[in-house]
């Protein structure tokens, strides 16, 4: 024990100089990124809101567009709308008081009055009827009619496609239980907001709720204004040299992850989005937030390529590509961290795993890559992804179907300064680690790996289409998810250990393969074209 001890520790010692060179290798590039962004952003306009045209029709974002097409149910995994559905159960909440709140709002902010008309333009409405929610008190009744009730609820709103071009794009319900107990149902179409922007809405919704005298300042920036300035950036150096990167790039860009499949893609014409889901506790996750840093990874990073790590496994190709969820809001005016809208851009991030090394190296290259890629992240994903489907004379397959979404880079609410509001002694509102439940879906997308930080612990969730895979196969695949999570907390040795030692084959399938495998046994001495002339014959 004590020889393996001391090799351990003179690993270490060989590890360090090299790490030391890689710090100050990162020191330069971050240095030389810094300069370099601060060269780019001086190139970006500034916004002038005219408030005179705030309420014209005006284009989808990128990622809007493809959500919206991704409705069409004639597209593989179509038929689905961008959602997400959250319930909440608050002791002696004031549903009136909470209505009010809302509508101020949605008073307050353009794209909660906002619509996709049937020509793919988006519109800030100037005048929208008065929000009601919708009340349903259940006290009294049994229990089991009571559950069947909220069940039903649950079953109609989770996964809701609301109709685009009409307001609201949001639903919310109440139901009155017993105990003074009322459950809020969210359900919400995500075609016009963004991680951010829900918030926004948390924060102010709060503070409005509990101080209905503040007064929140004024608004003049619109998401139609930043918009515009942002199409008008496919004019400038920033977006021709990210573009022009990209199509050097597709040539040799590896598919989607090959993960075993139960169906053709194409014969899911309803998806349904399940959610597993777990949570690494704050002691546990600051270990693993060090141990990432002292490999110089943040902590995105190193869940990323633990995430690549896993699809490795179960992929049929070690190259793949995989999507990433970016929520860009270039600072072209003082308001832009202020007002709501949909934000998101996605990149593509190409995993190279062919190469047996350890699991530090990997992670590093995986991070190195998406480095790179976000130096060019003035071409949405969206925008690559249309030029491989040209390539591929119009293919209506869902292209890169694995999603990774951090919202790790943003500010939780308790640590963000929107509109300088504090709610900290009061409670929040629709706070995500409130929920009793919450399913989140996306058109065209098989799986989506959706990390966060809660009270300081890590929590993440794979929503996916259960019914494209195996039974049990994302069961063994997330279980292997957080086992990995865990060894790379606990162990320091994992992070120099490769692939096949860090994820060995769940026993079920390892026996499978040894069983298949197993060429032992008698051996007959007939012949090919005997035993095929002796079987004609019967």
């Amino acid at each position: 024990m004590r020889n393996q001890k001391e090799t351990l520790q003179e690993k270490r010692a060989k590890l360090s100089a090299s790490k030391l060179a890689l710090l100050q290798k990162r020191l330069e590039t971050d240095a030389e990124i810094i300069k370099t962004n601060g060269d780019l952003y001086a190139q970006l306009p500034t916004i002038v809101p005219d408030l005179s045209e705030k309420h014209e029709p005006f284009p989808l974002t990128d990622v809007q567009q493809a959500y919206w097409i991704g409705r069409n149910s004639d597209l593989e995994l179509g038929n689905v709308s961008i959602h997400a559905y959250v319930e909440y159960d608050y002791d002696g909440l004031d549903v009136a008081r909470f209505e009010w709140a809302w509508q101020q709002v949605i008073n307050r902010h353009d794209m909660m009055r906002a619509i996709v008309r049937p020509d793919g333009q988006q519109q800030i409405l100037a005048e929208v009827p008065p929000y009601h929610i919708e009340v349903l008190d259940l006290c009294g009744q049994a229990p089991e009619q009571v559950e069947a009730q909220l069940e039903a609820i649950r079953q109609e709103m989770s996964h809701q496609m609301m109709v685009s071009d009409q307001w609201p794009l949001f639903d919310i319900r109440a139901s009155m239980l017993d105990g003074g107990v009322v459950r809020l149902h969210v359900s919400t179409d995500l075609l016009t907001v963004d991680a951010s922007s829900l918030q926004i809405l948390r924060q102010e919704l709060s503070q409005l709720y509990h101080h209905p005298a503040t007064t929140l300042p004024p608004l003049e920036l619109s998401f139609r204004d930043y918009v515009l300035a942002e199409r008008a950036l496919r004019e400038s150096e920033l977006y021709q040299r990210s573009w022009t990167y990209w199509q050097d790039r597709l040539p040799t860009l590896s598919p989607a992850p090959e993960l075993p499949l139960a169906v053709a893609v194409n014969s899911l014409t309803s998806p349904q989005f399940v959610r597993r889901e777990a949570r690494v506790e704050p002691e546990t996750w600051q270990r693993l937030k060090t141990q990432a840093t002292q490999v110089g990874l943040t902590p995105s990073g190193m869940l990323l390529a633990a995430f690549a790590e896993v699809l490795t496994v179960w992929s049929k190709n070690p190259q793949f590509t995989i999507n990433l969820t970016l929520f860009n809001r270039w600072p072209m005016h003082a308001q832009v961290n202020d007002i709501m809208g949909d934000f998101t851009s996605l990149t593509l991030l190409e995993v190279k795993s062919a190469v047996q090394d350890s699991f530090e190296a990997r992670a590093r290259r995986v991070q190195e890559q998406l480095w790179q890629d976000l130096d060019h992240r003035y071409v949405s994903g969206v925008q690559v992804m249309r030029e491989l489907a040209r390539t591929q004379r119009g293919s209506r397959k869902a292209m890169m179907p694995i999603v990774f979404t951090s919202t790790l880079v943003l500010a939780s609410p308790d640590q963000e300064d929107v509109a300088n509001l504090d709610t900290s002694d009061d409670g929040r509102l629709l706070d995500l680690e409130d929920s009793i439940y919450l399913i989140t879906q996306t058109p065209q997308v098989w799986l989506d790996h959706q990390v966060s930080e809660q009270s300081g612990a890590l929590v993440f969730a794979w929503d996916a289409v259960e019914a494209l895979f195996p039974a049990g196969l994302l069961d063994e695949m997330f279980a292997a998810y957080c086992e990995l999570l865990a060894r790379l907390a606990e162990e320091p040795e994992a992070w120099a250990q490769n692939t096949a030692d860090l994820l060995p084959l769940p026993a079920a399938q390892a026996a499978q393969r040894q069983a298949v495998n197993d060429t032992q046994g008698e051996v007959s001495h007939e012949l090919l074209h005997t035993l095929f002339n002796a079987q004609a014959e019967q």
